[in-house]
């Protein structure tokens, strides 16, 4: 009860960053709250993993608010484990970041201060986040982004195999070789069994006088 006490009373723009949170929904309810509540700072804070999003988050509205000035604090938050009996298990130790973005220049600056983005620097990076939002507006309006679910489908049954298979399908022009599952019967030639006389010139009988056949025959 009371930490769910703590979160209602917690101010409007008291902000924290999780997991779960969408930067363009944190992006959205930030600049909502400067415009409709008439605040002229926001607070964040996030730990572990969720800090690169609010790094990404504080990076935008530095573009999409222009004057915003930026002070970090960087802390160490203990995750505990105990028993039934509050005895201490393990301990974890996760960086923490906290960052107030302000309209107003702060008195007492610390280490962690970022001024003002400079007007130029500030439209150059505007100009690059446009470029890519309307790229992937048309993405969206083709049915898909970029190459599109669709194409990553296996294609032929069986695919490419490599230099040793060639494909599964169609067998290549000249290809000897059997396919999976087929039998063939071992011969000399292609297609002959060892009882079948062979057909060719050499080891066959031969056709007319045109062979080689045995002296006598030729001498008669």
């Amino acid at each position: 009860m009371a930490s769910k006490q703590k979160d209602s009373n917690k101010a409007p723009n008291d902000i924290r960053i999780g997991m779960n949170s969408r930067p363009r929904n944190v992006i959205k309810y930030s600049t909502s709250v400067m415009e409709e509540k008439k605040l002229n700072e926001l607070k964040f804070s996030a730990v572990g993993g969720s800090i690169g999003r609010l790094l990404q988050i504080v990076e935008v509205l530095k573009v999409i608010k222009p004057g915003l000035h930026q002070q970090n604090r960087i802390t160490s938050v203990a995750y505990q484990t105990v028993d039934s009996n509050n005895k201490l298990l393990n301990q974890r130790l996760y960086p923490k970041l906290e960052v107030v973005l302000s309209t107003e220049e702060p008195k007492s600056k610390t280490e962690g201060y970022q001024g003002v983005l400079k007007e130029e620097e500030r439209k150059q990076i505007e100009k690059i986040m446009n470029t890519k939002k309307e790229q992937s507006e048309k993405n969206r309006a083709r049915g898909g982004r970029g190459r599109g679910r669709g194409q990553r489908g296996r294609g032929r049954r069986g695919g490419f195999r490599g230099r040793r298979g060639g494909f599964r399908g169609r067998p290549r022009r000249g290809d000897s070789r059997p396919r999976r599952g087929e039998t063939r019967p071992r011969g000399r030639g292609q297609g002959a069994s060892r009882g079948t006389p062979a057909r060719g010139r050499g080891r066959g009988n031969p056709r007319g006088n045109r062979g080689r056949g045995s002296s006598s025959t030729q001498n008669k």
